[in-house]
């Protein structure tokens, strides 16, 4: 595993070297997440192909930069993309980190063939923000640092693996990044042209969802083939991390 830093961004891949000679997979993950909880797809990965995981700004015990927004920080992945001559490109993303494809190839456009997207329950419509990100956003940044505190401490008690998983990360992620960027992803699903370029731009996408997942997706799953992940719910990578695996590398090995 090997860490690059460009700009503002900091990336972590399996190349010590950044090269446009290997098929590219980027991986945006969801917020309070950290690219530590991926070491296990950079290990196994075949060599052939370059994984690149940016980190989320305020994650994974990062500094965070209060003029952050997601539009710049995808308009800086863009300029990384363009800077390394990448082609060829395959994004897969999961939650608040389905929005971030979507902003870059609003950017790239036809610049760079996107191969695929693997979209798995990532942020297209209003009804993504459902959970945790609106009720986050409700809140005055002054007040989110006790609320954010609270949240570890709940989600380190419960009774979902998945969940105490995901408090290890909580713990790496700065509670004003938690904040502010859940008021961004809340802004921008407001919006329609996430899921309108969701399925008119990307020819080839699939969405990725949870057979337990508490989201609503009845309306967005239509124009994409989709892929039931069974008897798991938003945190696949958790709840059963070789199958999840499995699943990834499959996709990525036939992706053509």
């Amino acid at each position: 595993m090997y860490k690059t830093k460009y700009k503002d961004l900091i990336l972590i891949s399996n190349k010590k070297k950044v090269s446009s000679k290997y098929e590219t997979i980027f991986f945006f993950y969801g917020i309070g997440n950290s690219s530590d909880d991926f070491h296990f797809l950079i290990k196994k990965l075949h060599q052939r192909y370059q994984l690149i995981i940016p980190e989320l700004p305020g994650h994974n015990n990062d500094k965070f930069n209060n003029k952050f927004s997601l539009i710049n920080y995808s308009m800086s992945i863009v300029l990384f993309i363009l800077r390394n001559n990448l082609c060829n490109l395959v994004f897969f993303s999961h939650s608040v980190g389905g929005i971030i494809p979507i902003l870059i190839a609003k950017h790239l456009k036809k610049k760079i063939k996107i191969v695929k997207f693997f979209n798995y329950e990532g942020n297209l419509t209003d009804y993504d923000t459902d959970t945790i990100t609106r009720k986050t956003s409700s809140y005055k940044l002054s007040e989110f640092n006790g609320k954010f505190k609270k949240l570890v401490e709940i989600c380190e008690k419960s009774n979902q693996r998945a969940i105490r998983l995901w408090s290890d990360s909580l713990k790496k992620t700065s509670s004003r990044a938690f904040y502010i960027i859940s008021k961004d992803a809340v802004k921008l699903s407001k919006k329609e042209f996430l899921l309108q370029f969701f399925r008119v731009f990307f020819r080839r996408k699939l969405y990725l969802l949870g057979s337990n997942s508490i989201l609503n997706f009845s309306e967005f799953i239509f124009g994409s083939e989709r892929l039931i992940l069974k008897n798991t719910g938003h945190f696949a990578f958790y709840d059963d991390k070789t199958r999840f695996l499995s699943i990834f590398l499959k996709l990525i090995y036939n992706c053509k």
